[in-house]
């Protein structure tokens, strides 16, 4: 999975060092301004390599460049798993996407990140993205 999605970003001028990120690391403020958590958790290594192993074996698998952080690219692993979740004009196969503008994000730690879940645009914004699925998403 991820030779290809390096191939990609590098033809694309972007750096080819990939983390792996969920909604729950991910806070898009606004169409500019983008925050991350970082480094990630570990465990989102694990669960990128099961969300995409269970989209090819489905057919429909994307993996899309977030934001840049840190010098590397924060990337996603998708895939419809459930009915209600459609891609207008995607039927099957691997796609490979970068967020036009791919933009830079700002970086937090694990201390930090944890307190900006209390705030309620944080949390509203974990239930609005859909496109990003969320660690217990990808676990399930």
């Amino acid at each position: 999975m991820n030779i290809r999605f390096r191939r990609f970003l590098d033809k694309n001028g972007h750096p080819s060092e990939v983390f792996w990120v969920f909604r729950d690391d991910v806070w898009k403020l606004s169409p500019s301004d983008v925050w991350i958590k970082y480094p990630s958790s570990l465990e989102n290594i694990t669960l990128a390599e099961k969300v995409f192993a269970e989209g090819r074996e489905r057919g429909h698998v994307d993996i899309h460049a977030v934001a840049i952080a840190a010098g590397k690219i924060a990337a996603t692993v998708w895939f419809p798993k459930y009915a209600n979740e459609e891609v207008q004009g995607w039927n099957q196969g691997m796609k490979l996407s970068i967020s036009q503008p791919l933009l830079r994000a700002k970086t937090f730690g694990a201390l930090r990140w944890s307190l900006l879940r209390f705030l309620p645009s944080f949390r509203h914004y974990q239930r609005s993205d859909i496109l990003i699925g969320t660690r217990a998403w990808a676990a399930a």
